[in-house]
């Protein structure tokens, strides 16, 4: 590799032309310290942007401040001045058109999360968000360093903020980590000036009853104690209002029941049912009670887990 493709344009740094005087030069340097010395914080940029914008401009100080040095320098640097790294820097100030940058650089995508109820999202809704951007300073666009640390609408920094409001429109059944991408709505990308796509992930909020499991919605109902014995229908809430659901004899506690179409764009909703005993009964239900004890069939329901106990402790004392 060419070892002079890593050489800097030092005049297009400073922002001063081949033919700059000394004094030119030292003028250019003082102003761009001014705007983007480790004394200063600037608005919208970050601080390893900043220092890499400084360190260039003292390195070119460094060079062109010196006649043998600035010699040496337009002897082996010239040529190669339109290929300097720093004019893919100031492009991103200055929101530069060059061909090259357009085709190196796509355009950043902004992916953001959007909260909604479960109604909402059943239901479909329309949302507002609020959006910041930066955007390339028109006082100064394309205006070399040196013009734009005079600027007094972006303090030198090329840029300036552009907040703006966006509407999203959810269509009926979104889902949780269901993705809506909104072509052209997303942040200014100064580099290419252009705006990148606005990727919206849903996210559903927790719900005091319900659960949320893909596009299916859970939840758990109590029974009594004779309508899990007995069977039969029983009211039920769903995210869209009361329907009945119809429980077999015998229902055990922690049965799943699937409700079709009850869920989330077509998905179904799982219903489970927990047993609830009483708290307190009255004498004649304990009496009543009693006698199902005597009259039933049912054997002791621990059994089986002696067995295997005793089963367990016979093959250890074999060993």
């Amino acid at each position: 590799m060419d070892p002079r493709q890593n050489l800097k344009d030092y005049y297009y740094i400073l922002g001063v032309s081949p033919e700059a005087t000394r004094e030119e030069i030292e003028e250019a340097f003082r102003l761009l310290s001014d705007k983007f010395g480790p004394h200063v914080t600037l608005r919208n940029e970050d601080p390893e942007t900043m220092e890499k914008t400084y360190r260039e401009i003292c390195d070119a100080w460094e060079v062109l401040s010196d006649p043998t040095s600035r010699q040496q320098y337009d002897k082996n640097n010239l040529p190669l001045v339109q290929k300097s790294q720093l004019r893919s820097l100031w492009g991103k100030f200055t929101g530069s058109n060059d061909e090259d940058l357009k085709t190196k650089d796509s355009v950043s995508d902004l992916r953001i999360p959007l909260e909604i109820s479960l109604k909402e999202a059943i239901k479909g809704t329309n949302k507002q968000i609020k959006l910041e951007d930066t955007l390339a300073c028109q006082q100064c666009f394309r205006k070399k360093p040196v013009e734009r640390a005079k600027c007094g609408s972006c303090f030198g920094s090329g840029m300036i903020r552009n907040e703006r409001t966006e509407t999203i429109v959810l269509p009926p059944g979104s889902y949780p980590q269901m993705e809506l991408r909104l072509a052209g709505k997303g942040k200014f990308d100064t580099r290419v000036q252009k705006h990148g796509d606005l990727l919206v992930e849903i996210q559903i909020q927790p719900h005091p009853f319900f659960a949320v499991l893909g596009r299916d919605i859970t939840c758990t109902v109590p029974v009594t104690v004779t309508e899990a014995v007995l069977g039969g229908e029983i009211d039920i809430p769903t995210a869209s209002g009361r329907v009945v659901m119809k429980i077999q004899p015998l229902t055990q506690h922690g049965r799943v029941y699937r409700l079709k179409g009850l869920g989330i764009a077509g998905a179904d909703l799982l219903v489970t049912v927990e047993v609830s005993l009483p708290l307190q009964i009255s004498g004649d239900e304990l009496t009543l009670f009693r006698k199902l004890h005597e009259s039933s069939t049912q054997g002791n329901p621990r059994s089986e887990i002696f067995a295997k106990l005793s089963r367990l402790n016979q093959d250890k004392t074999e060993i």
